[in-house]
């Protein structure tokens, strides 16, 4: 090989060596951010204005799952779309809500898998779209509101006598 491509590639090897090592990688970003948001316990789960009075935050988050819990059990009983169907089993609704309050499901898990129908999913997903949005999750130290996500678990039995 020539000299002077020796020289090439010698500053070829020394311009991508300072590239590489002078930027910043955006994962080396991701993990420093992620790490700031870690969830803490002065931050503060979504609620509802009934809960509120609740100093205790696992006492205002289990009052939010009671209110979550009582809504859908109670509009689901009383949907006519239901009316035809004998409904006996374990749910587990995984619920997002965003940082403007507004409700919605990730999905629905049911513990018999036989239960598993459509009709009950969209019925559960409209009654989940047609609820007033919520106060949302305030992560405290940085002031501001954020999308939260948790699981919540439904017993439901629906039996209905003609």
């Amino acid at each position: 090989m020539s000299i002077l491509k020796l020289n090439y590639i010698k500053y070829f090897l020394v311009f991508f060596l300072f590239i590489f090592f002078s930027c910043e990688l955006p994962i080396d970003k991701e993990i420093e951010r992620a790490e700031k948001l870690m969830w803490t316990s002065s931050d503060e789960y979504p609620t509802v204005p009934k809960c509120e009075n609740f100093v205790d935050p696992k006492k205002r988050f289990g009052c939010l799952h009671d209110y979550l819990n009582n809504y859908l059990i109670n509009n689901l009983k009383n949907n006519s779309h239901i009316i035809d169907l004998k409904f006996n089993d374990s749910l587990k609704i995984k619920i997002v809500v965003d940082k403007n309050g507004k409700i919605y499901s990730e999905g629905i898990d049911f513990k018999n898998s036989e239960n598993d129908t459509q009709k009950i999913k969209f019925i559960i997903y409209e009654l989940l779209d047609s609820m007033p949005n919520i106060i949302p999750a305030v992560k405290t130290d940085y002031g501001v509101k954020v999308k939260s996500k948790f699981i919540l678990p439904i017993i439901l039995n629906v039996e209905y006598e003609f």
